[in-house]
């Protein structure tokens, strides 16, 4: 007679645990190939702006940040920079992630004007329980904002670190391109928002906001 051809369990098993490792290695692969092409197609379009869809060579694209002055209340769901969409914002801090791109002079040597287009959504009546909102049919309150405003430039848009977009209270903006960040000491824009963040943070000439309901 033959030999039995029957695998043992502790064989089976360890080919088991073996195929489960090297499948979820190749998963950890797959996930790390997958997030580096996502960059590099970023950085690609990023760097790329200028000669694929500008044929002027005075002109950057600069990837775009936004930093939330409002208030933990206050969302950011979307904004605009002359057309092109930024993404959107926390109402308090940010200013981490970027989205590409904005084309700018590479050198200016003259007020760049901007216009800017963004939604607020204020959940400030909103009653929350234990970090949950009470009635879930309730909504934010939406509205629209526009502002044509200068661009601040503490350096050329070739040395910055990006355009920072600051959302401040009282639906005012102001554009920053600058080398450093805005959580860092040297920035020369507005102070980056310092947890705890209020619910509203009201400008001098503003009546503060009450904090909704459960929220302190």
């Amino acid at each position: 007679m033959g030999r039995s051809s029957v695998m043992p369990l502790s064989t089976a098993i360890a080919r088991d645990h073996a195929g489960a490792r090297i499948a979820s290695l190749l998963w950890r692969f797959a996930r790390r190939a997958l997030a580096l092409l996502v960059m590099s197609v970023v950085t690609a379009a990023c760097t790329s702006v200028e000669s694929d869809f500008s044929p002027r060579a005075d002109l950057i694209g600069v990837p775009v940040s936004a930093v939330g002055h409002y208030g933990k209340m206050i969302g950011i769901p979307q904004f605009s920079i002359n057309g092109y969409g930024g993404g959107n914002s926390t109402g308090w801090g940010g200013g981490g992630k970027s989205s590409c791109c904005v084309l700018l002079p590479r050198n200016p040597a003259k007020p760049v004007m901007v216009t800017v287009r963004w939604r607020t959504c204020d959940i400030g009546h909103i009653k929350f329980a234990n970090g949950r909102i009470v009635n879930p049919n309730d909504e934010c309150k939406a509205e629209a904002h526009e502002a044509t405003v200068p661009i601040h430039f503490a350096v050329a848009p070739g040395d910055s670190s990006g355009l920072f977009v600051h959302f401040l209270p009282g639906h005012k903006v102001e554009l920053w391109m600058a080398p450093g960040y805005p959580w860092g000491s040297a920035y020369p824009g507005p102070p980056y928002p310092q947890d705890p963040g209020p619910a509203y943070a009201p400008l001098p000439d503003e009546k503060p906001m009450p904090p909704a309901a459960g929220v302190r």
